[in-house]
């Protein structure tokens, strides 16, 4: 794989410049919108969450029902105990239905901050500028271009998504910044190799999966590639095993801890067939299902039978059974309810009911928040509804006119087809979630698009 030349002066000023614009934007964001951080935002992205049913009693007067997050970031501090109220679960259980990433991290803040919010949002601050400038070094690479990698370092920059998801105590920034981490990592090491980058890579891709095991699909997919890309370079079985190394042993602990606790191999979380229910049953409609709706989609004998089994893992896999047999009964409505995840992965399943990308918290009210500028409020919309078309149009342009298959690029490609495949073969969500990582490839080839407006740049994806 051909490599650009080292980051001179001029590169190294434009890389300055993205994450310089990138922390901007986001400074600017968290400062007025959310009181320096200390305030919980009136508009989300990403929301909170689903929102197990404690009993009342559990719940504060007053107050709404915790999130699953909320749940187990209280057990991790409380009790260190990774436990929460599952889905299908009469009651608190030892879980592993949620990945453990962003909960332990958000446990470790509480102890040291007993209200790390503003601490969270601005770390998240710090996490999407250096997310522009992975996405910029990983476009230069990539693209073979600078103008491309400057492109791409500014839409990332400046993208309405990603600024408002700072603000929100959810897993969008870190999943987003260990993604684009992961994309330039293995863009470099499969080019140039390196001891050093090859670990980082395999571990990047592991805390990926980690975060969200959603993209587990995508970190091993994208571990083969760079095993195979590891033959052209020196000492490339040595880089290998190193990548190898860093990704297993960023997931051994869990998958043991797993084992422990359910008795079964569990490679990150336990509820994949639960999701593929959710998003197969006969009233599945691409998005997700709070506790009442996931129950009465089950047949009464089926649900008590569930409900009996204490091993939360054998409890969700039984699931996998009814989904197989929902698919062979009805196979056009199996069919629909991808294109209904499809649609929803990509505008959120809150657009078709209210025509609307973001959430307003402020009726009724989830908590105390901080009204945003006023100047703000009526143009939201119309960046975040503007803004994807642009990225979903251009970045379709840029797949064509890049070559995307060509060595240099292909781990945008494979990033590109395989993280959201775990979206489309389950569901979605209300918001735009699931899609803020993958937004990273639409800005890339959206910059790559961009930059063929000069005839000199189109074709130089990959020198001969």
């Amino acid at each position: 794989m051909n490599a650009p030349p080292p980051l001179a002066l001029a590169g190294f000023l434009q890389l300055l410049l993205v994450v310089a614009s990138a922390a901007t934007s986001r400074i600017a964001y968290l400062t007025t919108a959310t009181d320096n951080g200390r305030g919980s935002p009136v508009l989300v992205v990403q929301g909170a969450g689903p929102r197990p049913e404690l009993p009342p009693d559990a719940v504060p007067r007053g107050q709404k029902q915790p999130t699953t997050l909320d749940n187990l970031v209280h057990n991790l501090t409380e009790q260190n105990w990774y436990g929460a109220l599952a889905p299908l679960a009469n009651e608190e259980e030892r879980t592993g239905h949620v990945a453990p990433g962003y909960p332990w991290l958000l446990a470790q803040l509480t102890r040291i901050d007993d209200a790390p919010d503003a601490l969270v949002r601005w770390l998240q601050c710090v996490l999407g500028a250096l997310t522009a400038g992975c996405l910029f070094l990983f476009t230069r690479r990539a693209f073979n271009s600078e103008v491309v990698a400057l492109l791409a370092g500014l839409l990332a920059a400046v993208h309405p998504f990603w600024i408002i998801n700072t603000a929100e105590l959810n897993d969008g920034v870190l999943t987003t910044f260990l993604l684009t981490a992961a994309l330039m990592l293995g863009v470099r090491g499969a080019q140039s190799g390196g001891a050093f980058t090859s670990l980082l890579f395999g571990l990047s891709l592991a805390g990926l999966a980690m975060m969200r095991a959603a993209l587990l699909p995508f970190g091993v997919v994208g571990l083969l590639w760079y095993l195979y890309q590891c033959k052209h370079v020196r000492y490339g079985w040595f880089n290998a095993i190193l990548a190898f190394l860093g990704f297993a042993n960023g997931l051994a602990p869990w998958a043991v801890r797993n084992w422990s606790a359910f008795e079964e191999p569990v490679p990150i979380v336990t509820s994949a067939y639960l999701h593929l229910w959710i998003g197969n049953n006969p009233q599945a409609t691409g998005a997700p299902m709070d506790e009442a709706a996931l129950r009465k989609s089950l047949p009464p004998e089926r649900l008590a039978e569930l409900l009996a089994e204490t091993n939360q893992a054998k409890r969700y896999a039984r699931l996998g059974q009814d989904v197989l047999q929902e698919a062979t009964r009805d196979p056009a409505a199996t069919i629909a309810h991808r294109w209904q995840a499809g649609m929803k992965f990509l505008v959120g399943a809150n657009w078709f009911a209210e025509q609307r990308m973001s959430r307003d918290l402020h009726d009724p009210p989830d908590h105390e928040t901080t009204p945003p500028p006023d100047w703000l409020v009526p143009y939201v919309e119309v960046w975040l509804q503007g803004s994807l078309l642009a990225l979903v149009l251009l970045g379709w342009l840029g797949w064509r006119w890049s070559h995307a298959w060509q060595k240099n690029a292909r781990l945008a490609t494979l990033a590109f087809l395989w993280v959201p495949l775990a979206y489309l073969l389950s569901h979605a969500e209300d918001l735009s979630g699931p899609r803020l990582p993958w937004d990273a490839v639409l800005i890339c080839y959206s910059a790559y698009a961009l930059a063929c407006l000069a005839p000199q740049v189109a074709g130089s994806a990959e020198a001969e």
